[in-house]
């Protein structure tokens, strides 16, 4: 199955190079969540293929650095009209 079925929205997570050597993990999911506890949390919806949300990838609190909605494409922030080294429209 492609991973573009575990959700509508393409998303980056700045994360730190011993999570990532790249520093940023892509992903797939309906719905994301920061818990009170300040881990980030991607979710699954329900629907025809799945019974009930799940969890597409969790990250503790001081694992992870910021997120943001990705373009497909470039992976570049799509609602950023401004970030240095990061966005250049």
């Amino acid at each position: 199955m492609s991973t573009d079925n575990y959700g509508k929205s393409y998303w980056c997570v700045k994360v730190p190079t011993d999570i990532s050597p790249n520093g940023e993990i892509y992903l797939y999911a309906d719905k994301v969540e920061i818990t009170s506890h300040g881990d980030l949390v991607f979710w699954s919806e329900e629907n025809e293929k799945r019974e009930k949300p799940f969890q597409n990838l969790s990250l503790a609190s001081g694992f992870w650095i910021a997120f943001f909605a990705a373009s497909v494409i470039d992976g570049a922030a799509v609602a950023v009209e401004h970030w240095k080294g990061e966005v250049s429209r």
